[in-house]
């Protein structure tokens, strides 16, 4: 019991530190399963008592008043809750919220609303260990919206006590800070609440508080991953193994970014986390007519309008109906149809939807009193296009409004006259595109997408100068649309025609990765993005292989090389990570320091000709399609297999080496890591691996692993009945790669194998 009793007093301790003025918190036992402590806050000179129940409940006297230790913390006189509530519940904006879809990738279900979905995942019991809930969707998916929208709702369902739980919204979005505590701080401040970032790791570890981190992957992008990561890093340790939080991305490759992070920092530190998956759904055409249905309401427009509205969008291209899926595109088109400005179902939506912004704000907003544009098109296009480029060159998405107005007058200031000019000046606050930020007298881009396209054009002019692309390519992660963007920009303008000129581009790309600095991996990453997008543009536009190019210094980050051929190539100092293979094609090419990490393979249609690659030294895991989602292959002979049907040079390793363990034994350590993936550790009593824990061979093996110093029991105690924790201390891949006898596994993991191989199981 004294275990215990030191335990509660540090937890009390600590908890109560978060709240307390500076100058401590007393702790002291005032019985077996009881403690007294003193504390000031806000001036305020503060006393409670608390007991713990043989089930290890709290219960806290203080105040006159007896309540369970959630309900203590969450009270007025500590974290206030109810008026965080109400500032998170401000009045809703206008904006139309139409109950987008999303679903569980990792599960069969069909998909539902979004924020029915989340909702669950958020109030199941709590977790055993940190649950971190991805949410997933491509840009103008409708994350923010839905994030936003659940938000809200949450608070309201707080307010009418409907729920213990508050979630507190967290905009990572662009914004210049690497850590997330900064994030935090920024958004309670911005609410104007008493919380501090100590408080706030309190309340998510008790279970009231469930942080949700919108733009997760900027966050990591901002100053290179390493930062990031060893602040969400410090935060999850924080949490003790408690709680959750809901962060968002773009695609899935962060959020496999993410787990491969956490899952190598938990194994040498002591933080606990587990993982779930939502994916964010387009829009289907029931959500079309509902948004259509609300928009002529909110309008009051007739139903011949109406109508009109409605055939209109069935006039686009399949290419613009794709992206008509998505909300912000969707949105946006009706909005500009509903007018004589709006786009016409020819060409390339985004862009027609950017020019029917301009040109709408050039002939009917910016005006003089003739009523008379005061700017051209082409004026107001680089007049937003330069605030975009400062905004990047600053890694932020937002400017306080002077910085905005200092830059229209410099851009106009030789073409425009001053009276004018001092008119676009003032205005500048409600100009296309732009708007009020959550930070008060900032002015930011409304949406990532029409901050995205101006950046676009920025990079593509410097490609096809001579300007150095280094520091533009380090500001923030590249989202993959932009790098279409870029090499659409570049086919428009005829300058990536030839072989020639996509060479041009690739060694140019290739320069901007090759000096060693602190922001090298972004360039390279950001590089990336670019080639492949170059590649698939050329491919596709020329239909016809790719031959006798060379790339060098990239990384690819995710995304896929769908439907490309490289034939007689050089790939050098070339990384492809997690990276869709399943279409692509490598014939009688050469690599020299070429590294695969998890590429999604198809035996079928992909081929890897790569002279040069050293199989396994390069490989570092594959990936192949399965029912639900890619399946990750760590069993050294399967992944050699694999890449001997994809035609990779791999001189007859199949086999050799191989140690002689059953495959039901291999088997069973694969399932093993495939749950370590996921979380770490993991629950040896989890109904959802009863599969792998009641296999008559677990618990030798179990016992095995524990011997050898794979695993560890984990001490923490989850809530309820004590459980015990399995913590792996190694990589799933260092873990199997020592199947292979010469793979230089770590000694631990080569003794492991030594033993299983003697049949001790």
């Amino acid at each position: 019991m004294r275990e215990t009793q030191d335990t509660y007093l540090k937890r009390i301790e600590s908890d109560l530190t978060s709240f307390a003025d500076p100058g401590g918190v007393d702790v002291l036992p005032s019985g077996t399963r009881a403690f007294h402590a003193e504390w000031k806050m806000r001036g305020e000179p503060r006393e409670a008592a608390f007991t713990v129940s043989p089930d290890r409940r709290v219960a806290v006297s203080a105040d006159g008043i007896r309540q369970d230790y959630a309900a203590f913390l969450a009270d007025t006189r500590m974290a206030d809750l109810k008026h965080v509530a109400r500032m998170i519940r401000q009045p809703k904006n206008d904006e139309i919220f139409v109950a987008t879809k999303a679903h569980r990738p990792d599960r069969d279900d069909a998909p539902e609303s979004a924020t029915r979905l989340l909702t669950r995942l958020m109030e199941a019991p709590e977790p055993d260990v940190t649950e971190v809930i991805m949410v997933t969707g491509g840009a103008g998916a409708g994350k923010t919206r839905v994030l936003r929208e659940l938000v809200w709702q949450q608070a309201d369902r707080y307010l009418h006590g409907k729920t213990d739980k508050l979630l507190l919204y967290v905009n990572a979005q662009g914004r210049a800070l690497a850590r997330l505590n900064e994030a935090l701080a920024t958004e309670l401040q911005d609410l104007r609440v008493s919380l501090t970032y100590h408080s706030v790791v309190t309340l998510v570890r008790v279970g009231l508080l469930i942080p949700v981190i919108d733009g997760f992957d900027e966050l990591l992008g901002v100053s290179g991953y390493d930062d990031a990561f060893s602040s969400l890093t410090t935060f999850l340790e924080q949490l003790d193994g408690y709680g959750r939080l809901i962060a968002s991305a773009r695609s899935i490759y962060y959020e496999e970014e993410f787990l491969s992070r956490a899952g190598q920092s938990s194994a040498t530190g002591h933080y606990s986390w587990s993982h779930v998956s939502a994916e964010i759904m387009p829009w289907d055409e029931g959500n079309q007519s509902d948004y259509l249905t609300e928009f002529t309401t909110q309008r009051a427009l007739a139903a011949e309008t109406s109508n009109g509205l409605r055939q209109a969008v069935q006039t686009f291209n399949k290419n613009d109906r794709n992206l008509l899926e998505k909300p912000l595109f969707f949105a946006r088109t009706v909005d500009l149809m509903s007018t004589e400005s709006g786009p016409s179902g020819d060409g390339d939506l985004l862009e027609a939807l950017i020019h029917s912004y301009l040109t709408r704000e050039q002939t009917e907003k910016l005006l003089d009193r003739q009523q008379r544009p005061l700017l051209s098109e082409d004026q107001l296009e680089l007049l937003v296009r330069e605030l975009a480029e400062d905004m990047w060159n600053q890694e932020t998405r937002e400017l306080d409004s002077k910085s905005v107005r200092d830059i229209a007058d410099y851009v106009l200031e030789d073409s425009v006259e001053e009276s004018e000019r001092q008119i676009v000046v003032e205005r500048m606050p409600a100009l296309a595109f732009l708007t009020h930020s959550e930070k008060h007298g900032t002015l930011g881009f409304e949406h990532e997408v029409f901050f995205f396209y101006f950046v676009a054009d920025i990079i593509a002019e410097q490609l096809i100068s001579s300007a150095d692309l280094r520091a533009i390519l380090s500001r923030s992660a590249l989202p993959g649309f932009v790098a279409d963007r870029i090499s659409s920009v570049l086919i428009r303008r005829g300058r990536l025609e030839s072989r020639d000129d996509l060479q041009g581009l690739l060694d140019r790309l290739a320069t901007a990765g090759r000096e060693r600095w602190r922001r090298s991996v972004q360039v390279q990453e950001n590089a990336g993005q670019i080639t492949a997008a170059l590649l698939k543009a050329f491919a596709l536009n020329r239909k016809a292989d790719i031959v006798g190019i060379r790339i060098g210094m990239v990384a690819f980050p995710g995304g896929d090389l769908s439907g490309v051929t490289l034939r007689n190539c050089t790939l050098e100092n070339v990384t492809i990570r997690r990276t869709n293979l399943e279409t692509t094609r490598f014939i009688a090419c050469r690599a020299k320091n070429v590294t695969l990490e998890m590429p999604l393979l198809e035996v079928k249609t992909t081929t890897l000709e790569l002279g040069g690659l050293r199989v396994p030294e390069d490989v570092l895991g594959v990936a192949k399609r399965a029912r639900k989602g890619a399946e990750n292959i760590y069993d050294p002979d399967k992944v050699i297999r694999l890449l001997a049907q994809c035609g990779a040079p791999v001189d007859g390793n199949i086999g050799k080496d191989r140690r002689s363990v059953s495959s039901d034994t291999k088997e069973l350590i694969e399932q093993l890591m495939h749950a370590y993936e996921r979380a770490n550790p993991v629950c040896d009593g989890d109904d959802h691996l009863r599969g792998l824990f009641r296999n008559e061979r677990w618990g030798k093996l179990r016992k095995m692993l524990i011997e050898h110093g794979i695993v560890k029991v984990d001490p923490k105690s989850a809530s309820g009945p004590r459980k015990e924790f399995l913590r792996r201390l190694f990589l799933p891949e260092q873990i199997m790669s020592g199947a292979s006898r010469t793979s230089g596994a770590p000694r631990q993991i080569a003794r492991f194998w030594d033993d299983l191989e003697k049949g001790e199981i």
